[in-house]
């Protein structure tokens, strides 16, 4: 079976397998646990003492209740990508073996967040090093690229690549890179 928030793909066995655990949980530590997630989408430490709480009073063991944290953030990370509407994700999370009422209480926390969640994603979309230097050279039959990328940590050094392509790829190239930049400002608002 195909769901949209696995991107029109099958659900992954081990996603299966948390929402099985989760469906353990009473309703008020499960929306705990999903505020808590949300947060931490947004940029928040997680709070693993609540997290602790939550296990004990579930009776689960801390690496369930790891698993079912990552099994939530996969959830709203791949419905936010997939800008699945909140009813479409609750009852697909239903054919998956939630609970209803977890499958509701999972909605009202995604469509309550929905909107601080996307921006979120797409600023840490938006936050990749740009190139420091782009350089074009005309070759014979096409071009090469030759840019510096900066280094995603302090350690590591500026890395230089080289991009070769026809004439007619760089006219398809930079015809694509303008479609994106017009698909991408409209989204932003600009």
């Amino acid at each position: 079976m195909k769901f949209r928030f696995c991107g029109d793909a099958d659900c992954p066995d081990w996603l299966l397998m948390q929402i099985n655990t989760l469906s353990s949980l009473d309703p008020d530590a499960f929306e705990e646990i999903c505020t808590l997630i949300v947060k931490n989408l947004q940029g928040e430490e997680l709070d693993y003492a609540r997290l602790k709480e939550r296990r004990k009073s579930a009776n689960l063991d801390m690496s369930a209740v790891k698993a079912c944290t990552a099994g939530i953030a996969f959830v709203f990370r791949s419905g936010i990508s997939y800008s699945v509407p909140s009813r479409e994700l609750g009852a697909e999370l239903e054919q998956l073996g939630l609970e209803p009422h977890l499958s509701s209480t999972f909605v009202k926390v995604y469509s309550e967040h929905f909107d601080a969640l996307r921006k979120s994603a797409m600023d840490e979309m938006l936050a990749l090093p740009r190139p420091t230097r782009i350089s074009a050279v005309r070759q014979s039959g096409g071009l090469r690229l030759d840019l510096t990328l900066n280094g995603s940590t302090l350690d590591e050094p500026d890395k230089k690549v080289a991009v070769s392509m026809s004439t007619e790829q760089a006219a398809l190239l930079l015809q694509d890179l303008k479609h994106v930049s017009t698909k991408m400002d409209a989204l932003m608002g600009n």
